[in-house]
Parts: structure tokens; C-alpha cells; sequence
């Protein structure tokens, strides 16, 4: 295959369906604004028939710039990087080295695999979003872009991209996790993704007067609908007392929705993992997943930032638990790529086993906090209670005693578990931390990966003797789990912090 690519023709299509889809929505609101406003004496005054076809001007400059970008496109390879070229009046080059390269995704929709193209996404540890994005070529470019990549940036390849490079030894791919279906339909009734779908359907109801109407149909006018809550409200707060049917309705909706929630987080689930299949090929790890949507992501093992084990309630008790990793290109997405969304725990061990092979989960010897962390960690959610409980006593009274009683009780005991669960322990693969009683995570950052490590005292600290240490590294993202371990002896912080900064200084870090 030559060193030079092109985008394919596809690609205009593509961008032109891009282009009108990210036009749909304002030209949607100008549509019905016009609609609402009467004879067109409204918002936007009067406005001539066919008005709405002179709006498709606006798509103009972008198709001429999708144009441009086709025809001026230019993929090649120079040495050991990646170069594209693309533009007419403003020209840019821009050279990817291959050791910078983290990973290279696939995304492969129902028309992509029936024009026989895909769409390649370039991530490096340079940004949080992608590098380039190649919308769309052959499937043959992915291909030989791997080939090149993965294979020939090792410093035993050859310098020039014309020269064949040679497959590694150890290139025969082994299937780590499959998801068969029975397995999706439970990851999406476990991880619940369903709510997003039924809120905004529920917004879109309110505001349009859709869900009154309904209601009003089903029980009569105003009965129900918004005035549904109104009677709520004044029962609840007037002193009228609760009306019984509104009750009930309110009842069978949470309940009726809850399942809708969990059957819609099903399908979503079946959509987007279906054959979810984590495979390991030399020294990269492979995810293939999507019903519509084919997605095919690398994560090559040695550039592997940080791991997360979760483990919320249900999950443990149907002995699941997800796993997540982070690498320098992933660092934005919210808690990095998933490296398993479902995993039996029997089989995790055997997981991990290749990310890092010295560590033992069931064998780590767990360090705990200062032994005044609990007297720390319960004042702050007292303090919640308190206010909590002022704010409650002006709608009912002296009935606010129950809601005192109820919430320092649930903060005493949530400040107890919390603490008692709270854990680290240091490894000669790095350090790991352990969080959460009902939402567990454990999370461990690989020694030669750290960026910095941070010795933090606030002054509710320094009055304890007590510090906070901070482990950086490329990939974590603003929603990650990080390792930052509270609430330790200032003597125990201060020695700590010291081991792993020499530590990282020590190890060589690669990409």
C-alpha cells in the first residue's frame, strides 16, 4: 500500500449529513418560533412563503470548506511519524510522531460498513481530545496505520516508511473478556444509564404541557398534571393532609418509571457494548464493541496510567465489578476507557494479571488512616445535619426532631464506614487507594507513570498532625478516581510522599 492517503469520496457525504444535523436544531427553532408567532407578526415578524429554503444558504461555506478539506487532504508517512497536510489558503502540516501516538480508534456506524470505510481517531498524551480525526477512509488505512505504528516505533525499526516491517514474535491475539448478551442486559441494569433518556424525555413533557394534558385526559382537568403537585404541596405543608389518589398516582409513576428506567438503560446497554470483546495482541489491548456503531479502541499495555476496580452495591452482590483504565490521551473522558464494563470477580484477578502482573488485589496489605480520622471525617457531615435540620424546622416544627435524629445518624455512621473503608498500600508496581462502603473503588497507579506527588496540610491538618498525599499522573481526568489518601500521620505523609517522588524519579517513564 502506498505511503500517501487520501480521504475517501465518502467523506463528503458524511460531513454534509455532520453539517445538517448540527443545522437541524437552530433551524428547528426558528421553525417553530415563526409557527407560534401567528400570520408571521410574532418574534421574527413577518416573513415571506419559502422563507425556510434561503435558511440552507447558511450550509454553503461549510460544504465548501468540506470540499477543500477533501481535496487538499494529504496523509504520509516520513520515518517514524505521521504527517497530514490539508488546506488551501491557510495550509497546515502537522507531524504526529509515532512514540507519541497512545492510542488509534475506530468508529465504524451501519453506512460506514456498508460503503466499506471507518473513521480513525488519533490520540497523544498532548490534549484532551483527539490529535487527528480521519473522517472516512478504507478500512485497508486503519490497517496499515496500525501495522506502521504499533509495530514500527520500537527502537529496532526501520527508519524508513517504505521498508516492510516485520511482525513482532509474540503478535497472536488471545480473547481476555467476552460479554455475551446475558452479560450486556445486566451491565446496563446495573449501571442504571437509562435516567438520562427518561429526564429529558420528562423535561421535554413538562415544559411542552404534554404531560398535563395527559394527566388531565386519564384523571380529569386539573386534577392532575401540575396540579398534581400543587395538591401535593398544599396537603404536605397547608395542614389539609395528603390526598389519597394523588398519593397513589405519584406512587405507581415512581414506580412505573423505575422500571422504565432500568429497561431503557438495558437497551441502551444492548446497543452499545453488544459483543463487547477484550482481546490482548503482543503488548496491546483491543476493545471491540456496538450493535449500530462499531467502536475498536487500542490501549497499548505499557502506557496504561492508572487502573480502577468499581464496585457499587449491586455489583457486589451479583459479584461483578467494572473496570476502568486511564492513559495520557484518555485523561478527559469521564474515568478513561473501559477495559471491562462487567466482570465476574473469579475472573479479575486473571484480568489484571496482564495490566500488572505483580500485584495481588486479594493479597494487598491495606494501610489505615490516622486514628482521629473519624472525629475529622464526622464533623463536616454534621454540620450538613444541623443545617439541614434548621431548614426543615420552618416547614414542620417541631416535627424537625426526627429529621435531626435521622440525619446525625446517618452521619455518624457514614463518617464510621467511610473511614473504616478507607485504605492504601504500597506496591512495587506503584501505590493503590481504596475509597467508598457502598460505592467501592480501588484504584492503582502505576509507579512509572506518576508525574508528581503532592504533600498537602490544611489547618484542620497541621491541629491534628495530620497531612494529605497526592498522586499526579498524565492521564487522570477531572471525574477520575485519583489517589489522594486523607487523614495520615504527618510523620506517616511526609515518609510516604518521599518513597514514591524517589520512586518515580528512579524508574524511567516511558509513553
Amino acid at each position: 500500500m502506498p505511503s500517501e492517503q487520501r480521504l475517501h469520496p465518502a467523506s463528503l457525504l458524511f460531513d454534509l449529513v455532520r453539517h445538517l444535523r448540527a443545522f437541524a436544531l437552530p433551524a428547528l427553532l426558528v421553525f417553530f418560533g415563526t409557527q407560534s408567532s401567528g400570520a408571521g407578526d410574532g418574534r421574527f415578524g413577518r416573513l415571506p412563503t419559502g422563507w425556510e429554503v434561503w435558511l440552507l444558504l447558511f450550509l454553503v461555506p461549510a460544504v465548501a470548506a468540506s470540499i477543500v478539506r477533501y481535496l487538499t487532504f494529504r496523509l504520509h508517512y516520513a520515518g517514524r511519524e505521521l504527517v497530514i497536510r490539508s488546506g488551501l489558503l491557510f495550509r497546515s502540516e502537522r507531524h504526529i510522531p509515532f512514540a507519541n501516538i497512545q492510542n488509534l480508534d475506530a468508529v465504524q456506524n451501519a453506512v460506514h460498513r456498508v460503503l466499506g470505510v471507518i473513521e480513525i481517531r488519533v490520540q497523544t498524551g498532548g490534549g484532551i481530545g483527539d490529535e487527528a480525526r480521519l473522517r472516512v477512509v478504507r478500512r485497508e488505512v486503519l490497517d496499515d496505520m496500525r501495522r506502521r505504528v504499533f509495530e514500527g516505533r520500537g527502537p529496532g525499526a526501520a527508519d524508513s516508511a517504505e521498508t516492510p516491517i516485520r511482525a513482532a514474535a509474540d503478535d497472536s491475539t488471545a480473547t481476555l473478556l467476552h460479554l455475551p448478551i446475558r452479560e450486556v442486559l445486566l451491565c446496563g441494569l446495573l449501571e442504571n444509564r437509562g435516567m438520562v433518556i427518561v429526564g429529558a424525555a420528562y423535561g421535554f413533557a413538562w415544559e411542552s404541557g404534554l404531560l398535563n394534558g395527559m394527566w388531565d385526559r386519564l384523571f380529569g382537568e386539573e386534577t392532575y398534571g401540575r396540579g398534581l403537585f400543587r395538591s401535593l404541596i398544599g396537603g404536605l405543608f397547608g395542614g389539609r393532609g395528603l390526598p389519597p389518589a394523588a398519593v397513589a398516582v405519584v406512587l405507581t409513576g415512581i414506580a412505573g418509571a423505575l422500571v422504565l428506567v432500568r429497561v431503557l438503560s438495558m437497551v441502551w446497554a444492548l446497543v452499545r457494548l453488544y459483543d463487547f470483546r477484550l482481546s490482548r495482541t503482543g503488548e496491546d489491548l483491543r476493545t471491540e464493541y456496538g450493535l449500530i456503531t462499531r467502536v475498536t479502541a487500542t490501549i497499548p499495555i505499557r502506557r496504561v496510567q492508572t487502573v480502577t476496580i468499581r464496585q457499587p452495591p449491586l455489583h457486589r452482590w451479583l459479584a461483578r465489578a467494572s473496570v476502568r483504565v486511564e492513559t495520557a490521551g484518555r485523561g478527559a473522558e469521564a474515568g478513561g476507557p473501559w477495559l471491562a464494563p462487567l466482570v465476574r470477580v473469579t475472573e479479575l484477578p486473571g484480568l489484571l494479571h496482564h495490566i500488572a502482573p505483580g500485584v495481588d488485589m486479594e493479597g494487598v496489605a491495606w494501610q489505615r488512616v490516622h486514628p482521629r480520622a473519624l472525629r475529622r471525617a464526622v464533623k463536616p457531615r454534621l454540620a450538613i445535619a444541623g443545617l439541614t435540620t434548621v431548614a426543615s424546622a420552618f416547614a414542620l416544627g417541631w416535627s424537625a426532631i426526627v429529621v435531626l435524629l435521622i440525619s446525625v445518624g446517618w452521619a455518624v455512621v457514614a463518617a464510621r464506614q467511610y473511614v473504616r473503608h478507607l485504605g492504601w498500600a504500597e506496591h512495587d508496581e506503584g501505590v493503590l487507594i481504596r475509597t467508598g462502603w457502598l460505592w467501592r473503588h480501588v484504584t492503582l497507579a502505576r509507579a512509572n507513570k506518576i508525574q508528581s506527588v503532592s504533600l498537602r496540610e490544611s489547618p484542620f491538618d497541621r491541629r491534628h498532625g495530620m497531612a494529605s498525599v497526592r498522586v499526579d499522573t498524565a492521564g487522570a481526568g477531572v471525574t477520575s478516581h485519583r489517589v489522594d489518601i486523607p487523614y495520615l500521620d504527618r510523620g506517616v505523609a511526609a515518609r510516604l510522599a518521599e518513597r514514591l517522588a524517589a520512586q518515580a524519579a528512579s524508574t524511567e517513564f516511558r509513553w
